[in-house]
């Protein structure tokens, strides 16, 4: 993996400038890496079709299957034909490499081991094997199995490619060139060999130009290989083969981004902005990312949105407008996906639309704020909506700017245009919430903060803002909930949360004590008061089955200052819990310990006896009852006058 990471570092600085974006190269190369692999593929056997009809059916729909990577349905396939012959070793080895696709690892070492104890030692026995330890990371198990299928078959190409493969992850280099070398005396047609040839001698020289004879020599093979076309048009000084290859990759693989990219680049390098901006559009189209997404701290994903907008509004306004001036648009904005900020806002500079077309003012404001040209940025916004207040992103940005202004009310609206533009941008409710918050309009502020999370239940921050704001509206027991959720629990006291839950059963409204101290818990498995509350409303329903999810959560996590009665009286529940199921050493540890908290439990005493007379031990029983009944158990007497019988 080292490796490749630095591959990919000297590739992406070979063919991109610093300014712009090379994830898409790096990680088009890695997935080369990971796709040429091999580990996924298996290798075929033959198979003598000297078994019964039915299950020659079931074995070769499980062929089929396999071919089609329903390996689910094919591991199927040949578990029936396994139990109608358990000697047939080819469907061991078939369902085998089902599990390894399957990622059931160990059933797949099970079954190509009894492949191979049925048949002896084979060739694709020990590679898939091999295949098998790789994809366990147990390289050095790997290793030796591709050394005895080598020994096997020396002269199979592919064995010396998975083992140059393993070496590269190893990171034993000059091992992998000799076996990639190998490869390609056995079979010159291995492509992929070839290619990580030259892409190691890259790595290793820091010198491009020494991968080209051998990616040239798999063109010449094959005019057609996508991966050798990219990689030649990354590597080679030659602008105009660049270009030819590139043509051809896109030809060939249309839906590919990374070479429409490529091809882009080297359009704007050419000054062709005609070309470079349907491929730039094509790029973005296929990295769509979510407004949703954005963060507003100009952030990598935020310049990526940016650009992603611009392109949009791009398309909708650049073809009705004069022919010089739209080319002018198509650079700058070709220049703004390149990182080229200022070159991209001197173009724009240059039209004669620059102050009146709202196409030109918004692209100068993006072009401004990537530049950190803020004032700027947001004149040009103010400017572009003027002349066309149907630009979500420049609302966007405006009502950014302006919560940092704390132009509360101004970005209010903007943020509600945003939501009139399109309501699937649900995160303008959290930024409109920010507003409405810091604007002193609470109640607001919890309605949009409530409509974003809906959406995204997970953002820890904007559930710790409603919280506040739920507080500020004298809604304690919302904000209590939230501060739970938000992982904010530090703020809450909660000797006062308990206090106001009692205040509830006093009203005798326990069903919304019951909710409240439910989604309490959730998240502060301490809060044991809240647990007595729902334990006695479940007890009351004779939910025990719910009170069993819980219980011993609860009454494994007690906070110093607990109130010993609560303590007591949950460590009972879990006692009785453990009672019911016919636990009773449990259950005895349990009441136990409850008696130990609070000597004058009476319910700890009483349940301990019904424990211990369920164990036989009557005297210790009858001692519990007695002790339960002076405490006051009306239960006791009847206990005691029974145990005689």
């Amino acid at each position: 993996m080292a490796f490749r990471l630095l591959l990919c570092c000297f590739l992406t600085g070979v063919m991109i400038s610093a300014h712009a974006q090379s994830d898409l190269v790096t990680e088009s190369i890695l997935d080369y890496f990971s796709s040429t692999s091999r580990l996924r593929e298996y290798e075929n056997i033959t198979v003598e079709w000297k078994m019964d009809g039915p299950t020659q059916v079931q074995f070769n729909e499980g062929l089929n299957n396999l071919f089609e990577n329903n390996p689910s349905l094919a591991e199927v396939n040949f578990s029936s034909v396994i139990g109608k012959d358990s000697l047939l070793w080819q469907a061991y080895y078939y369902r085998g490499i089902c599990y390894k696709q399957l990622d059931k690892r160990k059933k797949a070492r099970s079954d190509l081991k009894r492949a191979m104890q049925q048949h002896g030692p084979f060739f694709e026995g020990f590679v898939e094997m091999g295949k098998v330890e790789q994809l366990e990371r147990n390289d050095a198990e790997a290793q030796k199995n591709f050394n005895k299928a080598a020994r096997l078959a020396p002269s199979r190409a592919v064995i010396y490619y998975l083992q140059a493969n393993l070496e590269l992850d190893m990171a034993q280099r000059k091992e992998a060139l000799k076996d990639y070398a190998t490869c390609l005396e056995k079979d010159s047609l291995f492509s992929d060999a070839r290619i990580h040839l030259g892409l190691i001698k890259v790595a290793t020289d820091h010198k491009s130009e020494t991968a080209l004879p051998h990616l040239d020599k798999v063109l010449q093979y094959d005019s057609l290989n996508r991966h050798a076309l990219m990689f030649r048009s990354m590597i080679s000084a030659d602008k105009r083969q660049n270009l030819a290859d590139l043509n051809t990759a896109v030809r060939v693989d249309p839906a590919n981004i990374t070479v429409r990219y490529l091809r882009g680049l080297v359009f704007t390098q050419q000054g062709n902005y005609d070309r470079a901006f349907p491929d730039f559009n094509k790029v973005i189209e296929g990295t769509f990312a979510s407004d949703n997404n954005f963060q507003g701290r100009q952030t990598w994903i935020d310049k990526k949105i940016d650009i992603q907008n611009a392109g949009a509004y791009t398309v909708r306004r650049v073809y009705g407008l004069p022919e010089k001036e739209a080319e002018k648009i198509k650079k700058a904005f070709c220049l703004l996906v390149l990182g080229s900020d200022a070159e991209a806002l001197a173009t724009l500079e240059q039209t004669k639309l620059k102050n009146y077309e709202p196409l030109c003012l918004f692209l100068r404001g993006v072009a401004s704020e990537h530049m950190g040209k803020h004032i700027d940025a947001l004149q040009f916004y103010n400017q572009a909506l003027a002349r066309d207040n149907e630009i979500l992103d420049a609302h966007k940005k405006r009502g950014i700017y302006e919560q940092e202004m704390k132009e509360w009310d101004k970005s209010i609206a903007d943020f509600t245009d945003v939501l009139r533009l399109n309501p699937e941008t649900f995160i303008a409710y959290k930024w409109r919430g920010v507003s409405h918050y810091n604007s002193g309009k609470y109640e607001k502020a919890i309605a949009d903060y409530t409509q974003y999370l809906k959406r995204d239940s997970t953002d820890d921050e904007t559930i710790g803002y409603r919280a506040v704001a739920y507080e500020h509206t004298g809604q304690y027991l919302e904000s209590c909930v939230d501060y739970a959720d938000s992982k904010n629990r530090h703020v809450l006291v909660l000797t006062k949360l308990d206090r106001a839950l009692d205040s509830l059963l006093i009203l005798k409204d326990t069903a919304k004590a019951y909710y409240y101290a439910d989604r309490i818990t959730r998240n502060i498995r301490y809060f044991t008061e809240g647990y007595v509350i729902k334990f006695r409303v479940m007890m009351k329903k004779g939910d025990w089955a719910g009170i069993e999810k819980e219980v011993y959560d609860a009454a494994n996590n007690f906070r110093q200052g607990l109130n010993k009665a609560d303590q007591s009286y949950v460590l009972t529940v879990a006692g009785a819990a453990s009672s019911r199921n016919k636990r009773y050493d449990d259950a005895i540890a349990m009441f136990t310990e409850a008696i130990k908290v609070d000597k004058e439990n009476a319910w700890a005493l009483l349940e301990r006896g019904k424990a211990w007379q369920a164990m036989g031990k009557k005297s210790k029983a009858s001692s519990d009852w007695k002790k339960a009944q002076a405490l006051g158990h009306p239960e006791a007497g009847g206990l005691l006058n029974g145990i005689g019988d």
